[in-house]
């Protein structure tokens, strides 16, 4: 079994600063690369044609949260898309 690597980052962003790191996400999820790094963390992804896409949503006075997550296999073998049960995004 390989070693574990993780990558982990938190920060205060601007609305602009969002959007080029969202774009450059989906940059690499359309290359099948998608490197992260930092001063102390750096982890290189290769998403499949197959991901799993799971988002959360919350609203409480004061304060918002999106929770985005991304999940494939690495060496997908059965693994088959979800049909029907389509989310809308509008902005």
């Amino acid at each position: 079994m390989g070693e574990i690597e993780k990558f982990d980052y938190e920060a205060i962003q601007d609305r602009k600063s969002m959007r080029q790191f969202l774009n450059t996400l989906i940059e690499g999820i359309e290359n099948g690369k998608i490197l992260l790094s930092s001063d102390k963390d750096r982890v290189l992804l290769a998403p499949t044609e197959l991901i799993r896409f799971t988002l959360k949503a919350k609203r409480k006075p004061g304060k918002s949260k999106i929770t985005l997550k991304l999940a494939w296999n690495d060496f997908p073998t059965d693994i088959t898309r979800d049909k029907g049960n389509a989310i809308q995004i509008s902005a």
